[in-house]
């Protein structure tokens, strides 16, 4: 009788084992979501907290780590994942859909709206941008001529790597350089490629036509300004630069119809000024484009390495052509890198926009694509904001002509002001502005 009841108890034991088990597997998947579940494979997997579909499997759809969210996920080759809080379709995964920190579509790494965050609809890229993009010594080249670059970035998968420029770019800056592509070499992509040394219009960093920008958040919009009105465009703690804007305002129209003319770039106790000349008649053949260093300015040889350069205050500043006329690329160490191209407004676009321009004025000016390599934080202006790690894009989606706001924070007195409310930059004590 003994024994038989010490059976019982054995047995009451393991079932009552069995049950705390149980529950304690039901809490796990639980978490007061629907659907949710911590496994791989799966559909509308969860370990989220009252959500819906949320999941943290791999190769499962509308997977989810987040919290208040529909279809989040953290996983990797699914569709509709995210890592964001109360927000749809946000992103933070490869080789999936509508994922983020990448160049895809309704992308995300924040907070809700859509996939809103550091996505910003097309990802947050910065791509060149990068300092160890560059980060980088050059080595002797090949015997065929073909230059070598020794990666130096600690950690990335290039470390201590040498890249080799291809055969159809040896050089980085080819000796007929106005008329070949140029060898572009990425220590963090780990890959060189060959590339036309103009502006992208649709890259990141782009400042082109009536003004229309892509920030380095990938995401694009429109920033009007005012005819002869001055903006910062890009503010930091060691550089500024300024944009003067022209335009014009056709009879019935509520606001100017604007381009870019000058650009001025401020760092250190330097003044850069790349400007479009004023002309009446277009012509491709005939150079529209000014320098100014420093208030004086310069001319870029047409033959040979077609470049000026100087080294001044430890930093190199080079301004080379990369055609005949109207195009440059322009080079401060550590800082940046600018292409531009200066192009006027034709007949046919003129009638198209009915801009209503006048037969004496071509309306040159700059189209520029800008690369950055030591931006901070908190860096300020109208394209220099998209480059903050949380910044959030405010412009409305899915209309022809996204507009940003911002006139009143980065307005300037001039061209070459460092004066504007948002503005971060401070000359040097002692240095006057030109």
């Amino acid at each position: 009788m003994g024994a038989e009841r010490k059976s019982y108890v054995f047995l009451a034991l393991f079932v009552l084992l069995i049950c705390t088990e149980a529950v304690l597997v039901h809490g796990a998947a639980s978490g007061n979501g629907n659907n949710n579940g911590n496994g791989n494979n799966g559909n509308n997997n969860g370990n989220g907290k009252e959500g819906k579909d949320n999941g943290n499997g791999i190769n499962g759809n509308d997977n989810g780590n987040g919290n208040h969210g529909d279809s989040n996920g953290n996983g990797n080759n699914g569709n509709g994942n995210g890592n964001g809080n109360g927000g749809n379709g946000n992103g933070n995964e490869n080789n999936g859909k509508d994922n983020g920190n990448g160049n895809g579509n309704n992308t995300g790494n924040g907070n809700g709206n859509n996939g809103n965050g550091n996505g910003n609809g097309n990802g947050k890229g910065k791509g060149d941008d990068d300092p160890e993009t560059t980060n980088y010594d050059e080595l002797s080249p090949l015997a065929s001529g073909q230059e070598r670059s020794f990666c130096k970035g600690k950690g990335g998968r290039c470390y201590f790597k040498t890249l080799v420029c291809p055969s159809e770019c040896p050089g980085k800056k080819p000796k007929k350089n106005k008329k070949n592509k140029g060898c572009f070499v990425d220590c963090k992509k780990c890959e060189v490629t060959c590339k036309w040394r103009k502006p992208n219009c649709d890259g990141y960093g782009s400042l082109c036509y009536d003004p229309r920008f892509v920030g380095g958040d990938g995401v694009m919009f429109y920033f009007h300004g005012a005819k002869g009105g001055n903006f910062a465009i890009v503010s930091d703690d060691n550089l500024q630069i300024n944009a003067h804007f022209i335009g014009t305002r056709p009879q019935g129209r509520t606001r100017d119809y604007t381009w870019v003319q000058a650009l001025a770039v401020m760092f250190d106790s330097h003044t850069l000024v790349i400007s479009a000349n004023r002309v009446s008649k277009w012509d491709d053949n005939s150079d529209a484009l000014s320098i100014r260093w420093d208030g004086e300015t310069i001319g870029i040889p047409a033959d040979g390495d077609a470049e000026w350069r100087t080294n001044s205050d430890g930093r190199k500043v080079v301004v080379e052509r990369t055609d005949d006329t109207n195009n440059v690329r322009v080079t401060v160490s550590g800082l940046l890198a600018m292409d531009i191209k200066v192009r006027p407004i034709g007949k046919e676009e003129n009638r198209v926009h009915n801009y209503q321009l006048p037969e004496n004025d071509a309306f040159a000016h700059l189209e520029t694509q800008f690369k950055f390599t030591n931006l901070s934080d908190l860096v300020e202006g109208v394209v220099g904001k998209t480059y903050r790690p949380d910044y959030v894009s405010p412009v409305k989606r899915g209309v022809p002509m996204p507009m940003m706001g911002g006139e009143d924070k980065y307005q300037t007195p001039s061209l070459f002001s460092t004066l504007c409310k948002s503005c971060r930059f401070q000359r040097p004590s002692g240095v006057a502005s030109i």
